[in-house]
């Protein structure tokens, strides 16, 4: 299935320094970034960029692209790194609206991450690590980085050489790092040939820790060489993820001796809670087992609240576990080489047929009378309180979320599965359908500008429509109203040079983007 992603270039975060546009003011990205002090943007202009970026040490910095990953690219020229970070940037470093391709390096062939910076609405692609020890073709989170790493597409990266190891095709957490990784699509990404090939859509290395949530990984295989674990995930020996509300579904281990997890393989220790997992498989070797989850000798998961289902393994299709499991309130239905092996269903546990149904962002809604369908989804309220606050309020998170096609949030007991979040999304749109007309920014000119900018609609509004500005605290800074138009106008007044996020809220489609005042 051809999946389109939606990046609205709304930022949560604005800057209010100076604005150094590309190329106008400097020709290059990196001699924009050269010239930029902490709290300044460097913003660019549609193009392809051929630069190998070194980030500087000062820490603020915002990377923004005027028209988003379509029309902007920066690429590696497939000879090195696309974009190497500076080791003290912090979540006020910004790198937003690229396509991020063409990467070639040993390890973090797109984008090297060091520190703590914020990684949002770009697609990070085609980038391949290949030479050594290949780790992290589209991003390698370093040595006790924490990156932010948020509504991106990281798809089709590679990481392949006949060498020993290949981990992390998507993504790589090294040793001592931890990641948030939030609302990302992360698909077709590959680890292959090499004596070890883990985690292709994203590995959690030794001693690192990751929050992983709200994602779609979809697609990622290991293939070639000896040994494939976790195509879609993998946590390592020592490593700590905490994996929730995640769609994870096609991930295919593919080897020919050794493969473990299609969808996730746990070599450490990992929360897994509230996913839907699907047509996950472990497939071709002389050892298949754990299609859709996989828990090695030693190592523990806590298993609850999730829908997996069609996975496919010589043993154990849904869940295979041979170290220490806590399941309970999963449906675990339809897998081929058995729903379970080296365990049984735990408390709340069921096997009945999910009745998935199509909605407005993907493919995995419930099947709700309530919403308009003819029957009621077995894995409705049939999961139970999680009662956790660290690191995330689960049980608040997903009552704002909804598994509902009419988005009215769950109110009552927890379901199963995969929770589709509330509210205008701001990011990828999940499930990658094409996006709604009302998901779709209006022209804006001039971009950038200096005192008023207009902003076109899809449609005459006879009815008015409401126009609210949002500093980077979320404060509204403009609220009108406006009618029997096709266009608004916004006067910014004495405001300061930087990036502003808008809604415009009218009777047949809401609105929402970004715009950049100048000095």
């Amino acid at each position: 299935m051809k999946k389109t992603v939606l990046f609205l270039s709304c930022f949560a975060v604005v800057a209010f320094g100076r604005v150094i546009v590309v190329p106008d003011s400097v020709a290059t990205i990196q001699a924009g970034l050269g010239a930029a002090q902490s709290g300044d943007t460097v913003l660019v202009k549609p193009g392809t960029y051929t630069e190998n970026i070194v980030w500087p040490s000062r820490d603020g910095i915002k990377l923004y692209s005027l028209a988003g990953p379509d029309s902007t690219v920066i690429s590696g020229g497939g000879s090195a790194r696309v974009i190497s970070i500076w080791s003290g940037a912090s979540r006020a470093t910004e790198i937003r609206g690229f396509e991020i391709s063409g990467g070639k390096a040993s390890s973090g062939a797109g984008i090297l991450a060091q520190g703590s910076p914020t990684i949002a609405g770009n697609r990070i692609k085609s980038n391949v690590c290949s030479g050594g020890s290949d780790f992290g073709g589209g991003i390698f989170c370093a040595y006790q980085a924490s990156p932010l790493i948020a509504d991106n597409e990281i798809s089709d990266n590679f990481c392949t050489d006949s060498a020993t190891w290949n981990y992390g095709g998507g993504i790589y957490l090294d040793m001592g790092s931890s990641a948030e990784i939030r609302g990302n699509y992360i698909a077709a990404n590959t680890c292959s040939e090499g004596y070890w090939n883990y985690g292709a859509g994203i590995f959690c290395a030794l001693g690192s820790a990751a929050l992983i949530y709200q994602n779609e990984v979809y697609g990622n295989e290991t293939s070639d060489g000896d040994r494939g674990h976790g195509a879609g995930i993998c946590v390592e020996l020592q490593a700590r993820a905490f994996i929730f509300s995640n769609i994870i579904w096609n991930n295919t281990c593919y080897c020919p001796l050794w493969n473990y997890g299609g969808g996730i393989s746990v070599e450490g220790t990992a929360a897994i809670i509230n996913n839907t997992f699907e047509n996950n498989s472990c497939q071709n070797g002389t050892w298949n087992y754990g299609g859709g989850i996989y828990i090695d000798a030693g190592d523990s998961a806590l298993v609850k609240n999730n829908i997996i289902t069609q996975g496919i393994a010589a043993s154990g299709g849904g869940i295979y576990n041979a170290g220490y499991l806590l399941n309970s309130y999963n449906d675990v239905v339809h897998n081929h080489g058995g729903d379970y092996y080296g365990c049984s269903p735990g408390p709340g546990d069921i096997s009945a047929e999910p009745l998935f149904t199509e909605g407005a962002h993907g493919l995995f809604y419930l099947s709700q009378i309530a919403a308009g369908q003819a029957q009621n989804s077995p894995c409705l309220d049939a999961g139970d309180t999680l009662l956790a606050t660290t690191p995330l309020n689960l049980d608040s998170l997903l009552r704002t979320w909804t598994t509902r096609t009419d988005s009215i949030i769950d109110m009552a007991q927890l379901d199963m599965g995969y929770h589709y979040p509330g509210g205008i999304l701001l990011g990828v749109a999940d499930g990658r359908q094409t996006p709604d007309a009302s998901r779709v920014t209006p022209d804006a000119w001039p971009t950038p500008f200096r005192t008023s900018v207009t902003l076109a609609l899809s449609q005459k509004e006879k009815e008015g429509v409401r126009v609210s500005i949002f500093d980077a605290q979320g404060r509204i800074v403009a609220d009108f109203t406006g009618k029997d138009s096709n266009h608004v106008v916004w006067n910014a007044g004495s405001l300061p040079a930087g990036v502003y996020c808008y809604r415009i809220t009218a009777s047949s489609a809401t609105y929402t983007g970004r715009v950049v005042k100048l000095d």
